[in-house]
């Protein structure tokens, strides 16, 4: 018989040998299907493609989102970094390379990766990363790259992680963001009218709506394009706390726990709950929430992508936006932020607050 060792060797064997008639397939041959697909439901119904999807968007990153938070220590001062003379520090091992700026704002300085290629830039992008994601990120770059094209600069934004224990602020966050964006037109000589666009994924996502938002309250022109954000704190904590759920939400709610012990130090690890509820400077749930306020905001400044099925988050969060025919975008995969499973997503989402795109649906 056997050993259990040599089981997943025998499987991975399998896979290898293109045995999908033994055992289900999980990468799709077709360029119209996503990328990964768990092939026939597991036992139960179960299948994986959620967890896979949201698994290779993080990829070479995995690692990083359960170590500490990354040192800002070597960041140089943002004119140094406009005016081409600093060195450039490269964000990742391919892609557009990143520099590591310190930006002072009146609420203090701010940490961020600018992407540039010294062309004429005629508006600002700030790119707010998942929790635990490093801006520095393969995803930030491939965001950087695609809005080059569409002249906007982007500044990929730190998120402050510094309290213990760990209490997230988007509100702070959000405004941290805008006062970076207006310094980095100021410094790199976008015009003053240039417009401020703002994308975000997973609690990225809800600050960039919120950044949006308030930008908007400022009488800027802004707009926001996010992937499964952040919608509903307590409708997400008790996903991300459920018990007798799918394989796949089993597998992310194993990985989160590991980001808030491995990165934040949280053990033992809280309720997600417990978290999302902590005491913070600026933010109040009940308000600042996107399904408190969302319905109500002018449709056209905000581009909300959804994954097929989320289990991270929960599909429960959407349902306040659904009630008010909210156009959410699908994601055309499952799986939280599934960016690995459709590449279109980085195009799309850029188009969605480029200054040159159509005005957004009413």
């Amino acid at each position: 018989m056997a050993s259990s060792s040599a089981l997943p060797l025998a499987v991975l064997g399998l896979l290898a040998a293109g045995c999908s008639a033994f055992w289900p397939t999980v990468v799709r041959d077709s360029p119209d299907e996503p990328l990964f697909h768990s092939g026939f439901p597991l036992v139960g119904g179960a299948r994986l493609d959620g967890a896979l999807c949201s698994l290779a968007t993080v990829g070479p990153d995995a690692t990083r989102l359960v170590s500490p938070p990354e040192v800002v220590t070597g960041a140089i001062p943002l004119d140094l970094a406009c005016s081409g003379e600093g060195p450039l520090h490269r964000a990742f091992s391919r892609g557009r390379p990143g520099t590591l700026v310190r930006i002072e704002t009146p609420s203090g300085d701010v940490f961020g990766y600018l992407y540039r290629d010294f062309a004429a830039a005629n508006g600002v992008l700030v790119a707010f990363s998942g929790m635990g994601m490093p801006a520095s990120g393969w995803v930030n770059e491939r965001f950087a790259e695609v809005a080059s094209a569409k002249g906007l600069l982007t500044f990929a934004l730190v998120r402050d992680e510094a309290v213990r224990p760990i209490a997230f602020d988007p509100v702070r966050e959000a405004r941290r963001g805008i006062e970076a964006a207006e310094r980095v037109a100021a410094a790199c000589g976008v015009p003053a009218a240039g417009p401020l666009a703002f994308v975000g994924i997973s609690l990225g996502g809800m600050e960039a709506l919120l950044a949006t938002r308030g930008a908007l309250a400022r009488g800027l022109e802004a707009r926001g394009a996010v992937l499964d954000p952040l919608l509903d704190p307590d409708l997400a904590a008790g996903n991300l706390d459920s018990t007798w759920h799918s394989a796949a939400v089993d597998s992310m709610q194993a990985y989160f726990r590991r980001i808030l012990a491995g990165r934040y130090g949280e053990r033992p690890t809280p309720s997600f709950r417990t978290v999302l509820e902590r005491r913070t400077a600026e933010t109040v749930a009940q308000r600042d929430a996107p399904s408190a306020w969302l319905c109500a905001a002018p449709r056209k400044a905000y581009a909300i992508f959804l994954s097929d099925t989320d289990p991270v988050l929960g599909n429960g969060q959407r349902e306040f936006g659904h009630a008010c025919n909210f156009p959410f975008r699908r994601a055309a995969a499952p799986g939280h932020v599934p960016l690995a499973c459709n590449l279109d997503l980085f195009p799309q989402m850029i188009e969605a607050v480029s200054p040159q795109s159509a005005a957004l649906p009413q």
